[in-house]
């Protein structure tokens, strides 16, 4: 793509082509589906089991100040010796106030906060419009309320077009508005061969005749197909069962196995993502719930992904106090016959049998029966707030690949515990976790983008540039990333270091759910000295893109392929709206581009960057473009007036200050200002860039701060962190 011409020059040399930059010798890109992946394995050697424990009383409020001596563990019946034990008490209160989004994102420094994860799966194939308005109250109930600092939360809709992770509090208003687009889909079908999921499962599947009898009697009260019962066929023997009736069922088992499949799938995904990770994990499955099929080995998928990632599974049943099925009440159609009221009672025990039964395996439980979805929602959180971290070297140290059934007991009388019920085992070798499938998405990447944490193996920083508008309404848009690759395992051939970068990078857009995607891989045969200037300034990666206005959230993810280590980092930004008056997203940086002979006096092109550490006495750059000013009706020319501050951020004392002055527009009435402060005499340490511009004919002001630091001459590294 390339920008519109109101960048001039300098939009030009930011981009340095289109695509990711590679302009060192040696370097090609090669755009490519993303490759393959070795398979995620689990080392074949016996390694610490760790179960998460919670402990209440009747009432199930969380016990705390259990002791090690408090708990025995059990394995296939058999005693274990408990090698390790914490208990992680969380302090209560909600988190505090959101704070501003970052503008550099990065997978590195030190984890100050500690946190719980909570992933959130609003299941909107499963929700009827009227309870997903319920639920999504009680979610924003949840999110103020039962969450606190540093909880790390993922919010997915199981249809698809939300897949959002963010920590709190920053990422509360983000949830929120979220939360405002999706609804449910689930409506009842109103039809007077209307046959339930249970029902339908009941009759393909077990061939219940009672139930069977049960919908045919409702089809002759309605007057759909009567007398189909007790009908001879030509050769003269009887019909088994109501031929109608059977295909019916057979539509709807089949529509609500679909569903199912997405359901689980999605949990399956978001579960797959957490394994790895240490501390309190949660699954929240707010839903009406769906059947059990043992024909679905989707249900033996995700309760195996919540043993391998020791998450509990949380269902919030939204049907509230007991009735009859939606569908099956007066409103939706004729009144069910007297005999069969029982029965759709009964159905509503097994309607939610699934999800309830992944709950109760996981470690987890189930918010049922009530119409208070705030109480059960504020339940998990309270819950997750206690817990102990339990773990053991099994005595049984065979590598079989069974399932070792685990307990948990805490002496004591009402006492209840809840950990997860299992695990397996690893085989003799290794065992092979996920492959590929022909066509589909490569595991370890897919892993990582649904993943809320952030792998910070390779290390990462990614930062967003907003420009011009485009011919489509749109914003011309970089994601930027600096990579360092001193970690990466390089091949020593020949005098020359190889290997290849493989990325994936992902932009989502919170409002509608569109997400742009790309990967590409780029081989690497460098020289020492390339390799050397890489790994000690990191390795630029850049994409452009058209995107609406609204929120966004980047994610990317960096794999070295010799080693198959893998660095993700999560990035949100806005998009603002493009028709009012503002900036392109101010470039702070302290390099250009070289200069070309012949070229000196040119004005100097800036290089984009990902890092806001600059070198006492080096010249800190700014670049800016301004949009949609008022213009004067005589001249149709705007008047616009810029300044700047730069001032220490401990004791706010100021640097540098430059008043207002008026930015010259160009003929066409474009406006851009560069500017090139030294930092000289700039003490080390961190400090603080204002800009503040005034449109003169409108009143209007506009103001924009960034963080930067200063680093001392000696000790200063352009690739630190």
């Amino acid at each position: 793509m390339k920008l519109s011409d109101s960048r001039n020059a300098f939009a030009a040399a930011l981009l340095l082509g289109s695509g990711v930059i590679a302009s060192a010798q040696g370097v090609a890109p090669q755009p490519s589906p993303t490759p393959p992946a070795p398979s995620i394995q689990f080392p074949s050697t016996v390694e610490l089991v760790t179960v998460d424990a919670v402990v209440t009383d009747k009432k199930n409020v969380p016990i705390e100040n259990l002791g090690r001596d408090s708990f025995k563990v059990f394995e296939d019946g058999k005693p274990q010796e408990i090698t390790s034990f914490e208990a992680v008490v969380l302090p209560p209160g909600a988190a505090a106030a959101p704070k501003p989004t970052r503008r550099i994102s990065t997978n590195q420094g030190a984890e100050v906060r500690t946190g719980r994860t909570f992933v959130i799966v609003f299941d909107d194939i499963h929700l009827h419009p009227f309870q997903a308005n319920r639920a999504k109250a009680a979610i924003d109930q949840f999110l103020k309320n039962g969450t606190r600092d540093g909880d790390r939360i993922t919010l997915l809709a199981s249809g698809g077009g939300a897949w959002w992770s963010t920590r709190m509090p920053e990422g509360y208003l983000e949830l929120t508005s979220l939360l405002k687009r999706l609804d449910g889909r689930d409506i009842p079908d109103t039809g007077q061969d209307r046959v339930t999921e249970w029902e339908a499962m009941r009759i393909h599947i077990y061939r219940d005749k009672q139930v069977e009898e049960r919908v045919t009697r409702r089809f002759e009260t309605y007057g759909v197909n009567p007398g189909m019962r007790n009908q001879q066929s030509e050769t003269g023997a009887m019909f088994d069962g109501d031929p109608l009736v059977q295909g019916r069922a057979s539509e709807v088992y089949y529509q609500a196995t679909a569903k199912n499949k997405i359901t689980l799938n999605a949990m399956e995904r978001a579960l797959n993502a957490l394994a790895g990770s240490k501390g309190r994990k949660s699954l929240i499955l707010v839903s009406q719930g769906f059947i059990f099929d043992p024909n679905l080995d989707e249900f033996r998928n995700v309760v195996q992904a919540s043993r391998r990632g020791n998450a509990a599974v949380y269902f919030v049943d939204t049907m509230g106090l007991g009735g009859m099925p939606i569908g099956m009440t007066a409103e939706f159609g004729p009144a069910m016959p007297t005999q069969d009221i029982g029965a759709a009672f009964a159905e509503n025990l097994e309607r939610a049998e699934g999800a309830e039964s992944i709950a109760a395996d996981s470690g987890g439980f189930t918010v049922k029966n009530s119409n208070d979805l705030v109480k059960g929602l504020q339940r998990i959180a309270d819950e997750t707030r206690v817990y102990y971290l339990i773990g053991y070297n099994p005595t049984n140290t065979a590598k079989d690949g069974k399932f070792r059934k685990i307990e948990v007991k805490v002496a004591g009388k009402d006492i209840r515990v809840r950990a997860r019920k299992g695990y397996y085992a690893a085989l003799d070798g290794q065992v092979t976790l996920a492959k590929k499938v022909e066509g589909g998405p490569d595991p370890q990447f897919q892993e990582a983008l649904d993943s809320p944490f952030e792998v910070p193996d390779i290390p990462i920083r990614l930062t967003s540039y907003v420009f011009d508008e485009t011919l489509l309404g749109k914003a011309s848009a970089i994601l930027h990333a600096d990579v360092d690759l001193s970690s990466f395992a390089f091949n020593a051939k020949d005098g020359r270091f190889a290997n290849t970068l493989e990325f994936l990078l992902v932009v989502a857009h919170r409002e509608t759910g569109e997400f742009n995607r790309y990967d590409q891989k780029i081989d690497m045969n460098l020289r020492p000295e390339t390799k050397d200037k890489f790994t000690k300034s990191w390795f630029p990666i850049q994409r452009d893109f058209e995107l609406l206005p609204g929120a966004y959230q980047a994610k990317i993810v960096i794999r070295d392929k010799n080693s198959s280590k893998v660095g993700t980092v999560i990035h949100d930004f806005e998009v603002p709206d493009l028709a009012t008056w503002r900036i392109s997203t101010p470039v702070l940086t302290d390099t250009t581009q070289p200069i070309q002979p012949g070229q000196e006096n040119a004005v100097p092109k800036l290089v984009l960057l990902a890092r806001r550490d600059f070198v006492t006495g080096s010249r800190l750059y700014c670049q800016f473009d301004v949009y949609n000013p008022m213009k004067d009706k005589a001249t149709g020319m705007p008047k616009v007036t810029a300044g700047y501050t730069i001032r220490r951020k401990d004791d706010g004392m100021v640097f540098l200050k430059i008043q207002p002055t008026m930015i010259q527009p160009t003929s066409l009435g474009r406006l851009s200002r560069l500017i090139g402060p030294p930092l000289e005499g700039a003490e080390p340490g961190e400090y603080e860039f204002e800009l503040n511009l005034k449109d003169e004919l409108s009143g209007k002001i506009m103001d924009f701060k960034e963080d930067f630091t200063v680093l001392p001459r000696l000790t200063a590294s352009t690739g630190s962190n």
